[in-house]
């Protein structure tokens, strides 16, 4: 591949993006913002790397070598330049070759290596291109998210709140496209989901509603910043922390209380001492009880964050058939699992106005599930009238965004679900 002296990366700026990115102050998706987005986004697709500075191709195959042997000679420009009429940092432009190559020559390919050289030679991490956006932005918002390059960054004193040119952080973008790795490690550098955007859209206030593995991560972060702990927050020993993997290392729950897991019998005795004080097996004042129904709800069970993500025009993955209620009628009993409870979908209700339109709600059934979806029912209220509203009324109070809640659980029968409502359990990714 050859490269340009005139390293334009193939890339144009038209007069209107100009106009829109030098407009003060940050833009509103009424005063041009998401104008600026498409024509951004439009005029991407006719980047070419071939069409950067050596330097800048060296930097965009992550060859390694040869971007230290160019800075050592002094034939690198200034790691704090840019390329490209958008102004691509260095930074930047290794990401997206990151994202965008399939197959790297011999001797490239070395992104994290080459990044860590970069940041460890001058290369600042947050060199904002055109429309404010850092490398942080590009490695955590588009569907080629690279959470282990924003890990870098981070390390490198990037900084995870930095707002583009639309008032929005890097965390922002990875909720709404469901980016879960990213969304993690920009939580555990402190992310913050209090900054409204130009638009007033504060993440904080809709995180629930972008998927139960977003949530997931985002609630274990805040439980972590304000020192709470929650029944399964984690995916390890209650004791020696050891992480399951899901092949060899697979925990093992606590027979009585089905909310503290181990990774072997020596553990769980080891646990025993501390582990008491808080085991609540099950019993009649801490469970309820409730007669599960298989009809099924004219389709297979859509997520709300699916919804969303479509309506937005975002990729989706098909629902499959087997999230039908009737496809999972279980045939083998007792069966200790975690179930996720979903009370009726409300919509964008604060709180308290969900609590006040509980009642309306409670005409429609709640849907429970679990991970697997090798149990899949319904709840509906005539069934399980005194049962049906101590859930409800849990989860609206406490439950995740008022709208779902997880428990353990036995299921005794087709007919009957024992549900553990005396604790709730930490969210989890289904």
């Amino acid at each position: 591949m050859a490269a340009q002296d005139n390293p334009d990366g193939g890339l144009t700026v038209t007069s209107r993006m100009r106009e829109l990115y030098e407009t003060p102050g940050y833009l509103a998706t009424t005063r041009g913002g998401q104008e600026l987005r498409d024509l951004y986004q439009l005029n991407s697709n006719k980047f070419n790397a071939s069409k950067l500075s050596s330097f800048g191709l060296a930097c965009y195959v992550a060859q390694l070598d040869e971007v230290g042997r160019m800075i050592v000679t002094g034939q690198a420009p200034p790691l704090n330049g840019t390329e490209t009429p958008y102004k691509f940092s260095y930074a930047t432009i290794l990401v997206a070759g990151s994202q965008r190559i399939v197959y790297t020559p011999p001797g490239s390919g070395k992104f994290a290596e080459t990044l860590k050289l970069l940041l460890s030679k001058g290369c600042p991490p947050d060199v904002p291109d055109i429309c404010l956006y850092t490398a942080l932005h590009h490695a955590t918002m588009n569907h080629n998210s690279r959470p282990e390059l924003a890990r870098i960054l981070l390390e490198h004193a990037s900084n995870v709140n930095y707002l583009n040119k639309y008032g929005s952080s890097a965390i922002s973008a990875a909720l709404l496209s469901g980016h879960v790795g990213a969304v993690d490690i920009l939580m555990e550098f402190g992310a913050s989901l209090d900054i409204a955007d130009a638009d007033g859209f504060v993440p904080g206030n809709s995180f629930v509603n972008y998927g139960p593995q977003v949530t997931a991560a985002v609630t274990k972060w805040l439980r972590k910043r304000s020192g709470e702990q929650a029944p399964l927050d984690e995916k390890k020993c209650d004791f020696c922390g050891k992480k399951d993997d899901g092949n060899q290392l697979k925990l093992k729950a606590c027979s009585a209380c089905r909310s503290a897991r181990y990774c072997s019998a020596a553990c769980q005795r080891s646990h025993w001492k501390t582990h008491k004080t808080t085991c609540k097996a099950f019993t009649p004042s801490n469970t309820v009880a409730l007669k599960p129904s298989y009809d099924d709800l004219g389709g297979p069970v859509m997520p709300i964050a699916d919804f969303r993500r479509r309506a937005l025009g975002l990729p989706t993955d098909a629902t499959p058939a087997h999230h039908m209620c009737s496809a999972h009628q279980p045939a083998a009993f007792p069966k200790s699992v975690i179930v996720k409870i979903q009370v009726p979908y409300v919509g964008d209700m604060s709180r308290e106005d969900q609590v006040r339109f509980a009642s309306y709600a409670s005409q429609s059934p709640m849907l429970v599930y679990t991970k697997k979806r090798d149990f899949v029912c319904q709840i509906k209220r005539p069934d399980n009238p005194a049962a049906y509203d101590r859930v409800a009324k849990i989860i609206r109070e406490k439950g995740v965004g008022a709208a779902k809640g997880y428990f353990a659980a036995e299921l005794k029968s087709a007919d009957e679900l024992i549900v553990k409502v005396g604790e709730l359990l930490a969210e989890q990714p289904f």
